[in-house]
């Protein structure tokens, strides 16, 4: 059964530890697998006192194990596009390795790979530089998760940042190509926007999560359910529900009262007839 489910199905009970028995696929749990798994006691059933269950990570060395073996080109870090084919027959089936492709866009210049960059020209002219990057040097940096956000970002941030967006989501590969003092992350303010705050707080623990002085305001009056489209509820990661983090813990608890999250995008509507 070396399909993508059954590659998601152990990359989640490896990073959440625990995983409802309603949400794994009946072809999961018909698998052999999955008996092997549970034969095995890498995983095991609870029963909840309520009714229904999780299955949780039992064995997690053994799992690893297992995991490895049966997808060898998985277990790195990331993946390309050219392994994917060879696993899946699909070059988008899982993570590729990063190009480390970034967009940048302010008002001063900048170093990449070891080049200076006029970066306000490029911004004026085009609204946005692109490049691979090597080596990212300037002094403060303002990651933007959304594209359309990223276009507009010194309209709410100011222009003292350098703005940027990367290219297939943000990693700690792109992340360890940039030299700077102060990095700012702008996210939307959702359970996914923290744990990218997260993580870059491992490479940058300096690192500031920026939530807007009327953030309140902003909630009350633009959040959206935080059910995706085909009915499902966005989770939290592990990293995120322990979190102590002040910033993390306000909005955590925003989204675990109200089932709602606020857009970056909301931060705009006042400049949207400009």
């Amino acid at each position: 059964m070396q399909n993508k489910t059954f590659f998601n199905f152990l990359i989640k009970m490896l990073e959440e530890e625990k995983i409802n028995s309603s949400s794994i696929s009946a072809s999961v749990k018909k698998s052999g697998d999955f008996k092997t798994l549970l034969n095995g006691k890498f995983i095991k059933y609870s029963q909840a006192i309520s009714g229904g269950g999780s299955y949780l990570l039992n064995d997690r060395e053994n799992l690893e194990r297992y995991f490895k073996s049966k997808f060898p080109k998985e277990l790195r870090d990331s993946y390309s596009a050219i392994g994917n084919i060879g696993t899946f027959r699909n070059t988008k089936a899982s993570k590729r390795t990063s190009q480390n492709v970034i967009l940048a866009r302010g008002f001063k210049n900048i170093l990449i790979n070891s080049k200076v960059v006029e970066l306000e020209k490029f911004t004026n002219q085009f609204g946005t530089f692109s490049a691979q990057v090597n080596e990212l040097e300037t002094e403060r940096i303002c990651i933007v998760e959304n594209l359309d956000s990223f276009l507009l970002a010194e309209k709410v941030i100011g222009k003292d940042f350098v703005f940027i967006h990367t290219y297939g989501g943000l990693g700690k590969s792109v992340l360890n190509k940039f030299k700077t003092k102060n990095v700012l992350i702008f996210p939307d303010y959702d359970f996914k926007g923290l744990q990218n705050y997260l993580m870059v707080k491992k490479v940058f623990p300096d690192a500031k999560l920026f939530v807007p002085s009327n953030y309140k305001e902003l909630f009350k009056m633009y959040s959206r359910t935080i059910r995706t489209k085909q009915g499902r509820e966005q989770n939290p990661t592990k990293e995120v529900k322990e979190s102590v983090d002040e910033n993390v813990i306000k909005i955590r608890t925003d989204i675990y009262k109200t089932k709602r999250f606020l857009e970056q995008q909301a931060l705009f509507v006042k400049f949207q007839n400009d």
